[in-house]
């Protein structure tokens, strides 16, 4: 029998719906927490408390089943051109086995029985399909498993608890129910919980769709007004005026703090069950999408190639065996051979859809967020680290990102007098300043006590203390094995908001406040006699509290030194004397302030105010906000404050980000910061860490503060921000507008935030950072990314890594579609070329050729490390395309020249080898030395892919012509990836040719074949350098026009489909008009009808001005990634050979430049 009595569908029964009347019948709070056995005050009890867990659970939701190798495999097996080819090769096993023990042997020239192999080729396609199929499914489970891993370390996170009346840091996961978990302004809201004490507002509409906040109170005062007021008529929370005590797991904290009591955890509470109930799918990315809808596009030409071929080579075979040599053959012979072209159509399906090309996304997006999360950036949605890639603007919060966030107080005022406790910051030699710890016994105690008092009550940090409580998990539970690694031990000797750290380390330093009694203890007795509390909020940049005292009310309040000593009318010295703040005291304070900021200090202010009689005042309430506490406008409005101290926080820039911030610059992204700290300090900040410049700082568009900013037309807006790197004062709406004119410039945005009214600002950007030291969860929810150590450096290494994931999916098409072209054009033209219409490459050739060139080479070339040449290319920006001018460049001409070698070795071989007569036995060598040199082709090929665009800058053979731009082998055993798949490849390759036989229908080569096949292979490294050499501009020069034209027209289905119909008519009727009120969407089909109408109206002006805009890779512009696949949009892609035309069309190829900067902000 356990001793906790409620049940669990009783504590769930609190929450939905929310319901006093259930927690009436449990006895109320005070019951509720008897019965859970925790101490409203206290928290849960020492000791293991592995009875709560075994009847509550564990605040963890129960792992999505991962899918098994086997249920991996079947799925593969599932795909229909598979599916197709493996009963083209059952029923080619049975007539081969057919003819093998069936029917008469048949003989050589020499009388010789020939072997009856012809059930072999059956069983080599099916076992290279159960090879494609078990690689496939072991490629789909390991990436699983890495995304199962990211997912759960993002889940996780650090709560505040009190256990055993000491406040801790615990994981969320290890949440129990009865514990005391201590909120804040920012918080998600961990488990389903009862507030205690303290109030305030919530976000509840992720859970119940509602948009409006809700006020919640301490559960005492909302069964009190419940009993005397609602319980007798029998309604509930829900009915206007009912008190709601409920904190619901998932909602948010907007404002307020408080204490609550867990009730219901992990599949227990709201959020539990109702995302248990939910199946979540896999998150498409931008850049998977453009490339399923190449391989569609790739597949569509396939399968046209298949088709014409099939009708050739049926309509051969139709005449053969009614007219020609095969009319006397065996019905079966006759089956095998209509198989064989069957087979031969499908196959060159399997080859032409690039099954590799989502599987290299998807492997490059895995191994890349995997190092990320090393480098300090944990991966909440994967497209961030797509666009990233891309991003041409950072803005970038100060505290904890371009700095340490140790804070520490180095200089400040008490009274009158001026302390410095750092060597290092500059003053007047003529007046040697005291230290903080010499100045404070010459203090009057009642100013002490003001200081100390408003330091220690009016905080949310606490001591960093280990809790004596233990959570032990039950053996034998689901959970036992998902439990997280324990939380590292911080050194730090407080914990939470860095600036009352700060303080609270001048309190135990320099006032010696905690040697007779702790934090906690003296915290806790004052705050007896506080009536209202007012947290900090960044808007307003001021926290405080209100206290009883002998005679009234003492308000305390800190905050900006500016925001506060514009509200004082008063100072207190260090004598305790209270006088008037004069013009003379005003100009000193304002001076002394001026100093710090130069200094790069973060200026605080201290002050109190007293309030005669019962609180609140009744001109400072506002029946709108309260009628039982003080508007907190009115309240800071009305107050003449006293100034009790002014304070200079220094915060160390971190070592890295001068270093960082440059190498920004030089990769073409512009970084700005944007700060809550006032305008001297922004600057001094940003010109340490290099963001602005001395030449920049003449600027006056350089440096702003956020309400001027806010304040400027968006016309304006649009002509300062290019000069803009410093946004001081702002508030989270300024770093708002700020994102939304740079998107609107076209710039690709990222942003970095930790407050909750940061949120908007990250939804906004194109990808956004949040804290994982300082922010708060409604911000790291908010973001696309979570800067786990709070440090700019990992904001470039998220740069690198974006860079590096589009570089390698773009190595792997260039290298696939090479494959791809040569592969499908070899084997139609050798089959329709063929007397009996058979392909030099057989299927089972083929499909092994589509293992290399689809997994093998997707693991090898999507797994690349970045390199250090990776910033110093400029970004892609938002309208880039999927295939450059240099990748077609290579594709074309690699491709020509491996279709050269190997039709001059397949139609040429036999006079090259043996002159002009050979018998069977020779040609098929010389078949399969046209395999083998094809292989070797693109083993050597897929090392010319390592490198892609970095020439396109380079304008000129001096250039062109370094290791930089054409060293193929550079960093080649940085990926050992690289090298173990270029090992398999070459080592299954001589496997092959040496014991391959019948399988794979390859016969013995003379040493001077396999020379011939090793030195055509080799020869796609001097053509790649050829190749690399070549400007881009000199290719589109020389590409013939009417060539380009008459691609266009066929590769876009032109005359497929009625011209008579208007293009934008057809737009318009196409895309509905919500879609018009993105912007994005706009300007895309800006784009795509003046495309559509230089078609229509004459495509030579086209070719003009497709060239003209494409001089280089990183000048290129294409299609909004939004629509692509809906949308036609042609260009560069008509380059491509049959069967790769369409894929340019999905690229985004435009001759339209970029619109025009919006001024409709």
């Amino acid at each position: 029998m356990s001793s906790f009595t409620p049940t669990t569908e009783e504590l769930s029964a609190l929450h939905d719906p929310k319901s006093l009347a259930s927690l009436a019948h449990l006895g109320g709070v005070d019951a509720l927490a008897s019965a859970l056995h925790t101490d409203l005050q206290q928290g849960i009890p020492a000791g293991a408390n592995i009875e709560r867990v075994e009847r509550y659970g564990i605040n963890k939701l129960p792992a999505k089943k991962p899918k098994s190798f086997f249920a991996l495999a079947w799925e593969a097996m599932h795909d229909k051109v598979l599916i197709l080819l493996s009963v083209a090769a059952v029923v080619s096993l049975a007539l081969g086995l057919y003819e093998t023990f069936g029917q008469d042997p048949d003989y050589d020239y020499e009388g010789n029985p020939i072997p009856q192999v012809e059930w072999v080729e059956g069983v080599a396609i099916i076992v290279a399909v159960a090879i494609v199929v078990v690689v496939g499914a072991a490629n789909d489970y390991q990436k699983e498993r890495q995304f199962a891993k990211l997912n759960s370390k993002k889940e996780d996170r650090d709560v505040v608890v009190i256990r055993a009346g000491s406040q801790t840091l615990v994981s969320v996961y290890d949440l129990v129910v009865g514990d005391l978990i201590v909120l804040q302004t920012g918080d998600v809201v961990p488990s389903d919980a009862v507030l205690i004490s303290g109030a305030c507002e919530c976000d509840e509409s992720a859970m119940t769709g509602e948009s409006n906040t809700i006020k919640k109170v301490p559960a005492a005062q909302a069964e009190s007004l419940f009993a005397s007021d609602y319980a007798a008529s029998g309604v509930d929370i829900g009915t206007k005026g009912v008190p709601d005590p409920y904190l619901i797991s998932g909602s948010k904290l907007l404002s307020g703090l408080g204490n609550a009591v867990v009730t219901a955890v992990g599949p227990n509470s709201v959020h539990g069950r109702t995302m248990a109930s939910l199946q979540v799918e896999a998150e498409v990315t931008p850049l998977q999408a453009r490339l399923d809808n190449l391989a569609n596009g790739i597949a569509k030409f396939g399968f046209i190639a298949a088709l014409i071929l099939f009708i050739v080579l049926f309509i051969k075979f139709l005449v053969n065996i009614t007219h020609g040599s095969d009319r006397f053959l065996e019905p079966s012979k006759k089956g095998s051979k209509f198989l064989n072209i069957l087979i031969t159509a499908i196959t060159i399906i399997v080859v032409a859809v690039p099954e590799g090309l989502p599987l290299a996304v998807t492997l490059a997006l895995a191994f890349a967020t995997t190092r990320m999360a090393k480098d300090g950036n944990l991966v909440r949605v994967l497209r961030s680290c797509e666009i990233m890639g891309g991003a041409t603007a950072v803005c970038s919060d100060k505290t904890g990102t371009l700095t340490e966030n140790r804070m520490r107080v180095v200089k400040g005022l008490l009274g009158e007098s001026e302390f410095s406790d750092s060597h290092s910051t500059e003053h007047d030699a003529q007046e040697p300043l005291v230290t903080s710890l010499a100045l404070a016994p010459l203090l009057d105690p009642a100013l002490t006590q003001n200081i100390l008092k408003n330091i220690i009550v009016n905080s949310t940090a606490f001591e960093n203390t280990k809790s004596d409580v233990t959570v032990t998990t039950p053996k034998g539970k689901w959970y036992q094995k998902t439990q997280p690694p324990p939380l590292s031990t911080d050194s730090e000797s407080y914990l939470g908001n860095k600036t009352e750290t700060a303080l609270l380390l001048l309190a135990e330093n320099t006032f010696g406040a905690f040697k007779t009694q702790p934090l906690a203890a003296r915290r806790d007795a004052a705050r007896a006699d506080v009536v209202q509390t007012i947290p900090f909020e960044s808007l307003r940049k001021w926290g405080g509290i209100v206290c009883r005292t002998a005679t009234g009310h003492r308000f305390f309040v800190k905050g900006a030194s500016e925001i506060v000593l514009a509200h004082a009318g008063f100072r207190c010295s260090a004598g305790g004397e209270i006088s008037a703040l004069d013009a003379p005291l005003t100009a000193f304070y304002a001076r002394k302030v001026e100093q710090f900021a130069t200094a790069a200090l973060r200026t605080l202010a201290l002050a109190h105010r007293d309030f005669p009689g019962v609180w609140p005042p009744r001109e400072l309430i506002n029946p709108a906000f309260s009628t039982t506490d003080a508007d907190p406008e009115l309240l800071f409005g009305a107050a003449q404050l006293v100034v009790d101290t002014v304070v200079g926080i220094q915060d160390p820039l971190r070592a890295g980000v001068p270093l960082a911030v440059e190498q920004c610059q030089k990769a073409g992204v512009t970084v700005r910061m944007v700060t809550g700290d006032n305008l001297i300090t922004a600057k001094s900040i940003s010109l340490g860490c290099g963001i602005l410049t001395p030449e920049d700082a003449r600027l006056p568009e350089s440096c702003m503060e956020g309400p001027a900013f806010r304040k400027l037309s968006a016309a304006r807006r649009l002509e300062i921000v290019p000069h803009l790197r410093v946004l001081a004062r702002s508030s989270p709406e300024d770093k708002k507008i700020l994102v939304q004119t740079l998107k609107n410039m076209g710039e690709v945005v990222a942003v970095t935030g930790d407050g909750t009214n940061d949120a908007p600002a990250l939804k906004l950007a194109d990808v956004g950072f949040s804290m994982g030291i300082a922010g708060t969860e409604v911000a790291r929810e908010a973001s696309d990314i979570i800067l786990m150590t709070d440090d700019f450096s990992a904001i470039v290494k998220a740069i690198v890594w974006g860079r590096t994931v589009a570089t390698s999916i773009k190595k792997f098409i260039q290298f696939q579609l090479t494959v791809n072209v040569t592969a499908v054009v070899l084997t139609f033209v050798s089959a329709v070329a063929d007397k009996e219409g058979t392909s030099v490459l057989t299927a089972v050739q083929l499909l092994w050729v589509n293992l290399i060139m689809d997994t093998l080479a997707a693991l090898a070339l999507a797994t690349d490390r970045p390199d250090d040449n990776m910033l110093k290319r400029k970004p892609a920006g938002r309208t880039a395309p999927l295939i450059s001018v240099s990748m077609w460049k290579m594709i074309l001409l690699q491709s020509s020249m491996q279709l050269i070698i190997t039709f001059v070795l397949h139609f040429a071989g036999v006079r090259i080898f043996f002159g002009a007569d050979a018998n069977p036995h020779e040609q098929a060598q010389i078949a399969s030395l046209t395999f083998n040199a094809f292989v070797w082709l693109q083993f050597f090929n897929i090392f010319v892919a390592r490198k892609l665009d970095e020439g396109d800058d380079l304008t000129t053979f001096r250039e062109r012509f370094s290791a930089y731009n054409l060293n193929f082998f550079d960093r080649l055993f940085s990926n050992w990836y690289f090298v173990a798949i270029a090992l398999i490849i070459g080592g299954g390759q001589v496997l092959i040719m040496y014991v391959g036989g019948a399988a794979f229908s390859v016969s013995r080569q003379t040493g001077a074949m396999w020379g011939t096949a090793l030195i055509c292979g080799l020869l796609s490294l001097p053509f790649g350098v050829l190749i690399r050499l070549i400007p881009n501009l000199w290719a589109l020069a020389v590409f013939p026009r009417r060539l380009y034209n008459a691609v266009m027209y066929a590769g876009s289905f032109k005359w497929m489909r009625s011209a008579s119909k208007d293009p934008e008519a057809n737009f318009e009727e196409e895309y509905a008009s919500p879609l018009l009120a993105i912007p994005a969407f706009r300007r895309a089909r800006h784009d795509i009808l003046k495309i559509k109408r230089q078609h229509q109206s004459g495509r030579r002006n086209f070719y003009k001005d497709w060239k003209g805009s494409s001089s280089e890779a990183s000048s290129e512009v294409g299609s909004d990634d939004d629509h692509t696949e809906k949308v036609e949009i042609v260009g560069i892609s008509a380059l491509a050979m049959v069967p790769t035309v369409v894929g340019g069309a999905v690229a985004g190829w435009s001759g339209v430049g970029r619109p025009e900067a919006r001024t409709d902000l």
